[in-house]
């Protein structure tokens, strides 16, 4: 897929493995990349008019008020606090894939943004775990759209970061299930005990 070309380029370029094992690091890295691709969808609507608020702001609200993230370094403060928490969030989406295998593994990521988008946003604002407001539907909107892009960048770069071996092969244990019970089935054959049934009579007689 154009994903995985695109971060193989990259990974080249910057001579990064992609025979990692450790579940660790590759889900730690994983959710950076995603959290880097979250900010930069986020960026596009903050500063086209859509979205009212950026991830910096969000997150430095947790520590402090809203009006002392005028001040810059308190918003680079939020930033590092948002990077830190979308890495570590990328851990437990690498312990799905590799539990389930990395068939559909765009479709696991979406899943996952979205649950992470209810999960922080949703509640952090519900719950005023937030300072910083958000009061436009658009907002809310765009967040779960960066929430996606977390979900489909995190995804993908696990799948490109992993060896092989770590997944399970979903597909061939499929094969192998469906192989064990048509097996089990012909040697459970209903002819067969007929034919048994019909041996033992003439016998008998």
């Amino acid at each position: 897929m154009k994903v995985l070309d695109n971060l193989n380029r990259v990974a080249r370029y910057m001579n990064v493995s992609r025979n990692m094992r450790d579940s660790i690091p590759i889900g730690f890295l994983s959710g950076l990349v995603g959290t880097i691709a979250m900010d930069l969808s986020n960026i596009i609507f903050k500063k086209s008019g859509v979205s009212e608020k950026t991830y910096a702001q969000y997150a430095g609200s947790v520590l402090m008020s809203p009006f002392r993230l005028l001040l810059k370094e308190n918003r680079i403060l939020g930033q590092i606090l948002h990077l830190i928490t979308g890495s570590i969030v990328g851990i437990p989406l690498f312990a799905v894939l590799k539990k389930t295998g990395k068939d559909n593994y765009l479709f696991k990521g979406a899943v996952y943004g979205t649950f992470t988008w209810e999960l922080l946003y949703s509640f952090g604002l519900r719950y005023g775990v937030f300072r910083t407001k958000a009061y436009s539907t658009r907002t809310h909107l765009t967040t779960l759209i960066d929430n996606l892009v977390y979900g489909f960048s995190s995804a993908a770069t696990m799948v490109f970061l992993t060896d092989k071996a770590v997944f399970p092969n979903a597909s061939k244990n499929q094969v192998e299930t469906r192989g064990v019970s048509e097996l089990s089935q012909r040697s459970i054959d209903p002819s067969d005990e007929l034919l048994d049934d019909y041996e033992n009579e003439v016998r008998f007689h």
